[in-house]
Order: C-alpha cells, then structure tokens, then sequence
C-alpha cells in the first residue's frame, strides 16, 4: 500500500461547531486511513475539494464525500 502524506489539511466551513469540525478531521483521516489508494496514485502537490452544501447535511456524510473525492483525485 502506498504512503500518503498530508502536511496540512484545511476546513473552510460554516455552520458546525469546533468540535465538529475536529470530529470532520478525524473522520476524514480515518477514511483516508481505511482507504485502498492505488499503487500507481499522483503525486499531488496541493489538492483542493468542494462539497456542495446541503441542508442538514451529517458531519459523516460530508467527510465520506470528502474522502471519495480526495480518493478520486489521487487514483
């Protein structure tokens, strides 16, 4: 499996509280953690990723969706 590094992960949001926004991180981390990356990934520099915003949107929601973009950006 290969490594994936992440210097710096950066949340523009509004509407969740700090401890949201901390259990977002985790979760987005422990997805990526959990995820199959491609042995044949780029080698991205910076990536950037936008979730549409919906309206009661789960915080587990929007870290899936965050993950699979990031995943797809990758592989």
């Amino acid at each position: 499996m290969p490594e994936l590094k992440i210097d710096r992960l950066t949340l523009k949001l509004s509407g969740i509280s700090e401890l949201e926004g901390q259990r977002l991180a985790k979760l987005i981390t422990e997805g990526l953690a959990n995820s199959n990356i491609s042995s044949q990934a780029a080698d991205i520099p910076n990536l950037k990723v936008n979730i549409p915003s919906r309206p009661n949107a789960s915080v587990d929601w929007l870290a899936e969706q965050i993950v699979a973009d990031i995943l797809r950006q990758l592989n």
